[in-house]
C-alpha cells in the first residue's frame, strides 16, 4: 500500500521544510510527496528544492487557491490513497502507519483520519482535538460524523487520507470556496460513506501560522455556509442522513443569515431563517440571529448592543 501526500504551498517559506520533514520521518515509508505551489511570492519554492529526496515532486501553478492546489495534487497522485498536509502543519512520525492499519481494518470507509492537536504559536499550548469520552488510541467507525462535528471540527485538512476513487464519486474540492472548503468535502463524504477514525493524536495544526486562510476576512460567496442549502437538499436523500445532519446543515444556514446581516441584507436574512426555522439544539442561536436582523445597521457592533437580550435568552 502506497500513499500520495499532497501539500498545497502558498507563501509558507518559514514552515514548509518542517511539513515535508514530518512526512519524510514517517515510520511507514511507502509514499510520494506532491508539493503544489500556488503562485507563492516568497522563497517557499527554494526551500522545497533544497530538500534532496526523489519522492518529492514540486508542481507550480498561478495563484488559484488552496482547493485548486489540492485538486491538482489529486490529479497527479500515482497511488490509491491521498493524504493531505497543509504547508504550515506537521505529522507525528506514526501518522501514516496509523492510517495504514485503519485501512486494513475498515477498507470500505470513505475517509481515514486521526485526532490532532492544535498548537498556538504564541502560547505554545497544545489542545488535543479528539473524540471526547473515549480512550486515547480508540479506533473504529464513527457512528455519526455530524453529531460529533456539531461540537467541533473532528477532521483537520492535515489529519486525513482519502481513497482516490472517492473523489470520482463525490467530486473534488470546491475551488470557489476560500473558507470551509475542507469541511464541505468531509460533509459530502460522510453523507454516503463511513469515516474510520483513530483517537490517537497523530497530526499537529499550528493555529497562528503566518497567512493561514482562516485569517482572511470572511466573504459569503467564498464560504461553506453559502452552499448549506444545497447540502441540506442533497443530504436528505443520502445514505447517512440523520437528525444530526439536519441540525448541522441548519447551523450553517444560520451562519449564512449572519453573513446577510453583516452585508445589511436583513430581509434576506429573515426570509432564510423563516424558510428553514430551527432544530431543538440551535433554537437560541436562531432567535439571536433573528433579533439581529431586526436591528438597523446604525447599531454598529450589534453583538455588543444585544448583550442584555442574549443574557436573557440564556436564562
Amino acid at each position: 500500500m502506497e500513499f500520495s501526500v499532497v501539500i498545497p504551498l502558498y507563501n509558507k517559506d518559514k514552515h514548509i521544510t518542517r511539513a515535508i520533514n514530518s512526512v519524510l520521518n514517517q515510520s511507514y515509508r511507502k509514499f510520494e510527496i506532491i508539493v503544489v505551489d500556488d503562485g507563492s511570492t516568497d522563497s517557499g519554492v527554494i526551500e522545497v528544492k533544497k530538500i534532496n529526496d526523489s519522492r518529492i515532486r514540486l508542481v507550480q501553478q498561478i495563484n488559484l487557491g488552496v482547493s485548486s492546489a489540492r485538486n491538482k495534487g489529486i490529479s497527479l497522485a500515482k497511488y490509491n490513497f491521498v493524504g493531505f498536509l497543509d504547508a504550515d502543519d506537521a505529522w507525528k512520525p506514526d501518522f501514516l502507519e496509523t492510517i495504514y492499519f485503519l485501512i486494513k481494518k475498515y477498507p470500505e470507509a470513505g475517509a481515514f483520519a486521526t485526532a490532532y492537536e492544535i498548537i498556538n504559536n504564541v502560547s505554545k499550548k497544545s489542545i488535543p482535538k479528539s473524540i471526547l469520552n473515549v480512550p486515547e488510541g480508540w479506533e473504529g467507525i464513527i457512528d455519526d460524523y455530524f453529531r460529533l462535528a456539531l461540537k467541533s471540527p473532528l477532521i483537520s485538512a492535515s489529519s486525513v487520507v482519502i481513497p482516490k476513487k472517492i473523489f470520482n464519486k463525490v467530486g473534488l474540492f470546491r475551488e470557489e470556496l476560500k473558507r470551509g472548503e475542507d469541511l464541505e468535502m468531509w460533509c459530502r463524504i460522510a453523507l454516503d460513506y463511513d469515516i474510520a477514525f483513530s483517537n490517537k493524536v497523530c497530526a499537529t495544526y499550528f493555529q497562528n501560522a503566518d497567512n493561514r486562510a482562516c485569517n482572511r476576512k470572511a466573504v459569503l460567496s467564498e464560504s461553506f455556509s453559502n452552499y448549506a442549502e444545497d447540502i441540506l437538499k442533497i443530504g436528505r436523500n443520502a445514505k447517512n442522513y440523520s437528525f444530526y445532519f439536519e441540525e448541522y446543515a441548519i447551523e450553517k444556514i444560520i451562519s449564512k443569515a449572519r453573513f446577510y446581516i453583516n452585508e445589511n441584507r436583513r430581509k434576506d436574512a429573515r426570509r432564510l431563517l423563516f424558510k428553514y426555522r430551527y432544530t431543538k439544539n440551535n433554537k437560541k442561536v436562531w432567535i439571536k440571529t433573528f433579533l439581529l436582523s431586526l436591528l438597523p445597521k446604525s447599531f454598529g457592533n450589534v453583538y455588543a448592543n444585544l448583550r442584555n437580550i442574549i443574557n436573557l435568552l440564556k436564562r
